[in-house]
């Protein structure tokens, strides 16, 4: 599936997450729906990145694990490319 994250309806952190998975070559679906509610990225098909500068939604996560997903937040400043690539090298 590809993607085309644009400036104008995405976050810099976003783009920069984005940009990371392409270079790494990690399959991903974007702004995902699941159980009604919308991820940001959906990594390996169970593993939920939402990149926030808000409080985290403490339903959303309990939904998201009851269904066997593990949500993972970052926070909009957090995100640089290689704390992403560290992530995602964990996450491996």
């Amino acid at each position: 599936m590809r993607y085309n994250i644009k400036k104008q309806n995405s976050t810099k952190a976003e783009r920069i997450f984005y940009e990371v998975l392409k270079e790494l070559k990690i399959p991903f679906k974007h702004r995902w729906i699941i159980n009604g509610r919308e991820i940001d990225f959906l990594l390996w098909d169970n593993i939920c990145i939402e990149i926030d500068g808000h409080e985290q939604d403490g339903e959303k996560n309990h939904q998201l694990m009851e269904l066997g997903f593990i949500p993972i937040h970052l926070n909009n400043r957090e995100v640089t490319k290689e704390k992403v690539k560290n992530l995602i090298n964990k996450l491996k």
